[in-house]
């Protein structure tokens, strides 16, 4: 491996870790905000490369989360509003379960990036 393509898969490297770092923040301290840095990462990976591959998964994961979050949110409010005592069974095991799978898979391609992995095996 020449020197450049050594220096290139470093910046991939470095570029598919900072998607799955702004993919763990979505999810868990900057929801909205770290999604719209995300979005303005489509304009600047190169097509096929380490980088496009997480960038898409993130986005993906994220709007999935998305969407997740907003069906429990409705269901609380059809089952009883946020004054029942189900809301706190929805809410809390939301949290536990299904918000845990999308930061662990987060996370999971944070490493996958840091070891310079494509997120799925190819």
């Amino acid at each position: 491996m020449n020197l450049q393509a050594r220096i290139q898969s470093k910046e991939q490297i470095k570029q598919a870790s900072s998607i799955a770092l702004w993919s763990i923040l979505n999810l868990t301290f900057l929801p909205v905000l770290a999604f719209i840095i995300l979005l303005f990462q489509l304009s600047k990976v190169d097509k096929n490369s380490l980088a496009d591959g997480h960038l898409k998964f993130a986005i993906k994961l994220n709007l999935f989360a998305a969407t997740a979050l907003i069906f429990v949110s409705i269901l609380m409010i059809a089952l009883g509003g946020f004054n029942s005592g189900w809301t706190w069974v929805f809410v809390i095991t939301y949290f536990v379960l299904v918000h845990t799978i999308f930061i662990v898979l987060a996370v999971w391609a944070l490493i996958r990036a840091w070891a310079g992995n494509t997120v799925f095996k190819q």
